[in-house]
């Protein structure tokens, strides 16, 4: 008789085989806004949210919201928060901003002022096919432009099916990449870096980049990375998007 350790192997190894033969992907890297949540999240949610304590940061005693808020070099206050103010207006990709965002943020998520509308199709997803035990064949990613540390919160409180319900599909997530850790998201590098960070260089076509950006696609095709078109409601038109994979929700993939 197999001891429990002993039914896990066995239960691991039943479940890695089956699963060898219904998916044709290793790895799933998964962009955020306009792919697992609405577009409108970021822009009508955590941009406002982060806008509205903007001018309060100026005064604030917390270390960490002092030290990033001296790397913008603009000893002014009125300055700074005006300068602030108008690289979130621009949407700039700034990593001193994506910090500070991630920073600020977290207080939202930790009174229960944000919680992360997820897809029901990627939460499913997710659950099914991501885990960090290394039971399952498959793994899942995260890569946005938001800053590790954000999108640790944002996947760490979840909205459930009940408004009050948060779910935590952070144990699901083998790992995240930002700006900081492999670079800009229309650059081919970045997922060259990406490549390398999950050993997957050998197999770059087992890995599949969902995102709702064809920039971003490009790019990591040019890599050598499998690419699907996100299309969610809200999401931007894309031009000669027959060239793409196209995915309206994960049950499809």
């Amino acid at each position: 008789m197999m001891n429990k350790r002993g039914n896990n192997d066995y239960y691991c190894y039943v479940r890695s085989i089956y699963q060898s033969c219904i998916m044709t992907y290793q790895v799933y890297l998964l962009d955020i806004e306009g792919t697992v949540c609405p577009i409108a999240f970021v822009k009508d949610v955590l941009f406002p949210y982060f806008a509205s304590q903007v001018p309060l940061l100026t005064h604030s005693k917390d270390g960490k919201i002092i030290e990033l808020l001296s790397q913008f070099g603009i000893e002014n206050d009125d300055e700074l928060t005006k300068h602030i103010l108008d690289l979130v207006n621009r949407d700039v990709k700034d990593s001193i901003l994506k910090n500070l965002q991630g920073h600020v943020w977290a207080k939202g998520y930790e009174t229960g002022e944000i919680k992360a509308p997820i897809y029901s199709d990627a939460i499913q997803f997710i659950e099914r096919y991501g885990d960090v035990s290394g039971c399952k064949e498959t793994k899942i990613y995260i890569y946005s432009s938001g800053s590790v540390k954000a999108q640790k919160l944002l996947f760490a409180h979840v909205e459930g099916g009940d408004s009050k319900e948060v779910l935590d599909l952070q144990p699901y997530i083998n790992g995240y990449f930002d700006i900081n850790t492999s670079g800009k998201k229309t650059e081919i590098q970045s997922y060259v870096n990406i490549l390398k960070d999950i050993n997957m260089v050998e197999a770059p076509e087992k890995v599949l980049f969902l995102s709702d950006n064809p920039l971003e696609l490009d790019a990591a095709k040019i890599a050598g990375i499998s690419t699907g078109l996100a299309l969610r409601p809200g999401n931007v038109p894309v031009p000669n998007m027959d060239k793409y994979s196209q995915y309206s929700e994960f049950s499809s993939l």
